[in-house]
């Protein structure tokens, strides 16, 4: 029996999206996380030094994307054709986007202590992102559910 194990620290952030495949699948995991404290004997075990990291098949996986986008084939989750799974990588890096900006908005908030610099991507930058997305899909949904074709991917 193939067992996966996933690596990360003991928050949400990019690991949630593998724990939701995960999930999606119904599909048992070892999910290893650690704390700050924690992780720094475990730092040398991994292929780039950094985590989040899957272990399958005695191979060490690094990246969260390259993990977000191995697992859902590993469980019949994935697209159905080429076309089908550039839709998905096109939700998937807008999304993506969104997130790269949200983080250093929130770094800069942090820094400077101001509500002003969340409260301008709050009103002027977040508003597109969600509308690109809606875009995404209302002309990839096919009128269904999902954001690309008829079922989970």
């Amino acid at each position: 029996m193939t067992t996966y194990r996933f690596h990360y620290f003991n928050i949400r952030d990019r690991a949630e999206v593998v724990r939701l495949i995960f999930a999606a699948a119904d599909q048992q995991f070892d999910d290893i996380r650690y704390g700050r404290t924690q992780w720094t004997p475990h730092k040398v075990e991994m292929p780039l030094g950094q985590i989040p990291v899957l272990e399958y098949d005695r191979m060490k996986l690094p990246q969260s994307l390259a993990i977000a986008r191995f697992l859902p084939k590993q469980f019949q989750l994935a697209a159905d054709d080429n076309l089908e799974q550039a839709k998905v990588d096109t939700v998937a890096d807008t999304i993506a986007e969104l997130i790269v900006k949200y983080g250093s908005v929130h770094k800069k908030q942090v820094e400077t202590k101001s509500q002003a610099v969340i409260q301008k991507f709050l009103v002027e930058e977040l508003p597109q992102h969600l509308a690109d997305l809606e875009t995404l899909g209302e002309i990839y949904s096919d009128g269904g559910y999902f954001f690309v074709g008829n079922h989970i991917t």
